[in-house]
């Protein structure tokens, strides 16, 4: 299935260049995961698709640095030894980008995932 809501960015930060990406199918739901890179740093966009369930919550395991609302999604921001993250959920999905970018740049990314 093609993903057609809002969920992917459309900005990144520069020199970051698309990967590689894998999908993975278990009854629950179907995970997308694309890889992006820059020298060697390194970027991840995860959306898990949980199909006609939505999912409960957004896994957070990491210091939350603050709540960023963007349209009425509230996306939740964390650091952890230098990798930043954002998590949010949205409809059956939750979504999740991590790596080695600046919390700026982690907002510039949402804020381009509404304007499509």
């Amino acid at each position: 299935g093609k993903i057609t809501t809002p969920l992917a960015p459309t900005w990144f930060p520069n020199g970051y260049e698309f990967d590689d990406i894998t999908i993975e199918q278990t009854p629950l739901k179907k995970v997308y995961n694309a890889k992006y890179k820059c020298g060697a740093r390194t970027l991840r966009i995860t959306i898990q698709d949980y199909l006609d369930k939505g999912p409960v919550y957004a896994e957070q395991s990491e210091d939350l640095v603050e709540e960023y609302k963007v349209s009425g999604i509230t996306y939740y921001i964390f650091s952890n030894y230098g990798t930043n993250r954002a998590v949010w959920l949205y409809e059956s999905y939750a979504c999740d980008i991590s790596g080695d970018v600046t919390i700026e740049e982690l907002k510039e990314m949402i804020d381009s995932i509404q304007k499509g």
